[in-house]
């Protein structure tokens, strides 16, 4: 499992979806502005889903790892106090 994170930039509110193996499912709902910290498999595949007037349209298919987080080392952190 990897650390992602996802900021809904839009102005309308989106359906977050992740899906993985294992039966692996993540579904939320992320309102303008706000940023939204998950967990994922580092295989698995994510679609952001707007809301239009005809009802949910696919925005976004994606892999998981264009929304992780990087981590530094923590000797590099440590470094650069």
């Amino acid at each position: 499992m990897v650390e992602c994170v996802y900021r809904n930039v839009t102005n309308k509110m989106v359906i977050l979806k992740c899906i993985g193996a294992k039966h692996f499912y993540h579904e939320r709902v992320v309102m303008p502005t706000e940023l939204h910290w998950f967990k994922a498999p580092e295989d698995g595949r994510l679609e952001i889903w707007r809301m239009s007037g005809q009802g949910q349209m696919l925005h976004i298919r994606a892999d998981v790892a264009e929304y992780a987080i990087q981590h530094e080392s923590a000797a590099n952190t440590a470094l650069a106090c």
